[in-house]
């Protein structure tokens, strides 16, 4: 039974991890499922490409907005906005169940992928967005897994920064914060001046996988 009650028109710090802290994303093509199941969700409302008939779906992108996102080896996070009842928990139950799905498929295995359903924290304020929007977007850095975010795929820092366009993540949240002829370079200056502060972050997110 979850503690939190979902709002329209709150945001939400979305994350999960593999049961047994087991690596979710072994290749690179499941990193592109993940995200090609995300894009469909919001522009259809189904998870399964080819099996959507017309009228019977919502596109999720009328229930939620994704602000940002990150894929981890093990884990994953997203900062969203529900827009609509429901909206959160809808998206949520068809991703992880449809890549589940996949993943057991095409790794021929049986059961849970993850640790649990989903854990999600209510945003509180405005610096507490723009705050997260860095955390999630440095994982990969502060993860060691890059030492470079702009080439880091798995993200939404390479759309954020304007080297790719994914569609789906509504940045003009986020840059909003600034000056609009100098957001872009406000915003990776946020982002790469605080590694450290990003670092105790990460500290308090591994003690909240534990609760």
């Amino acid at each position: 039974m979850r503690s939190i009650i979902f709002a329209t028109g709150e945001f939400y710090h979305i994350f999960n991890r593999g049961v047994d802290r087991r690596k979710i994303f072994l290749r690179q093509g499941h990193y592109a499922r993940f995200v090609a199941t995300t894009k469909r969700l919001m522009k259809t409302g189904s998870a399964t490409a080819g099996k959507l008939r017309l009228g019977k779906q919502t596109p999720l992108k009328k229930k939620l907005d994704i602000i940002c996102y990150c894929l981890m080896p093990n884990h994953y996070h997203f900062l969203v906005r529900q827009t609509k009842e429901s909206g959160l928990t809808e998206f949520m139950h068809k991703l992880d169940t449809s890549y589940t799905k996949y993943f057991n498929v095409v790794g021929k295995r049986t059961g849970r992928l993850f640790e649990y359903t989903f854990k999600a924290i209510r945003v509180e304020n405005d610096e507490q967005l723009l705050h997260l929007s860095r955390y999630i977007h440095l994982n990969p850095l502060i993860g060691n897994i890059t030492t470079d975010l702009r080439g880091y795929s798995w993200s939404s820092y390479p759309d954020y920064v304007g080297l790719v366009e994914n569609g789906f993540c509504l940045k003009d949240e986020i840059f909003g914060f600034y000056p609009k002829k100098r957001a872009l370079k406000d915003y990776i200056r946020f982002v790469l001046d605080q590694v450290g502060y990003a670092r105790r972050l990460h500290e308090i997110q591994a003690l909240t996988f534990e609760k």
